[in-house]
């Protein structure tokens, strides 16, 4: 009986905590959407169509209904990411005995995720890409698509639990005002988290133009007149792509982090 009652209280327990998985992920992918679909457009706009920046905000202020209901496909992208993520934490720390708060860096967990967030990532893609063209999204470009997204995700969710306890060893970690930044455990995985991320873009955009360039010029092409889009619009695309993985992957990731931490301690 007493083994009966363990088991119950265990998947009671692992309801809770994915529970709390899934309200974190929630409260976190509502946060970054507004601002990741914005910049999106604008970089396959520009990419695409050579549209200013001007002209693409002036049309979707033109369509407040159809520019806010183009936030739910995103939403479910970050969400379905930061849940999947939180979740595998959660199993982690149920099978192996572990404190439900603590972020895990597992082969599984980065495959599950990746997995996960490519599908709907190239899912959203497609999806606008065929709504601005009329065109289908060729096979190239979601492979491409998918590996733009492994880069990312691998480093959102695995580098920063790899590469934070290596952040007390920089050489300004002992300096104000660094010292406050590098004290902790917690702040060196902050820092990472957003970090990390926005520098994985310089490796990602290239891929994530050329994905765009492939499905827009739907013609045999060389491989360097393809290059030379991907080349011209690099210096344009990069920054944006930064400041759009800062909240969604940087302050993203952290916040998700943070509110699941915080409803943690109140369910252990």
């Amino acid at each position: 009986m007493t083994d009966v009652m363990s088991i119950r209280e265990q998947q009671q327990c692992t309801l809770q905590y994915f529970a709390v998985d899934l309200m974190a992920a929630a409260f976190a992918s509502a946060l970054v959407t507004p601002w990741v679909t914005a910049i999106d457009k604008l970089v396959f706009s520009k990419a695409t169509t050579g549209a200013s920046v001007m002209s693409s905000m002036r049309k979707w202020a033109s369509k407040p209904r159809a520019t806010f209901a183009s936030l739910f496909i995103p939403f479910l992208v970050y969400f379905g990411t930061y849940a999947t993520a939180n979740m595998f934490d959660s199993f982690n720390a149920v099978q192996h005995d572990l404190d439900p708060s603590i972020v895990s860096y597992t082969p599984a967990k980065f495959a599950a995720t990746t997995t996960v967030s490519s599908g709907l990532s190239i899912f959203k893609d497609a999806y606008f890409s065929r709504m601005a063209s009329g065109t289908a999204t060729p096979l190239l470009s979601y492979a491409l698509f998918a590996v733009r997204d492994a880069v990312t995700i691998y480093a959102s969710f695995n580098l920063p639990t790899m590469i934070a306890p290596k952040l007390a060893e920089f050489p300004f970690a002992s300096i104000t005002p660094f010292a406050n930044i590098f004290q902790s455990d917690d702040s060196r995985l902050k820092m990472a988290q957003l970090f990390m991320p926005a520098a994985s873009q310089i490796v990602s955009t290239p891929i994530h133009l050329l994905g765009l360039d492939v499905h827009a010029r739907q013609v045999r092409m060389t491989i360097r007149e393809r290059m030379s889009v991907v080349k011209r619009y690099t210096g344009f695309a990069t920054p944006l792509r930064m400041m759009r993985v800062l909240p969604s992957f940087g302050i993203g990731s952290v916040a998700n982090t943070g509110f699941r931490k915080n409803m943690m301690t109140r369910v252990v």
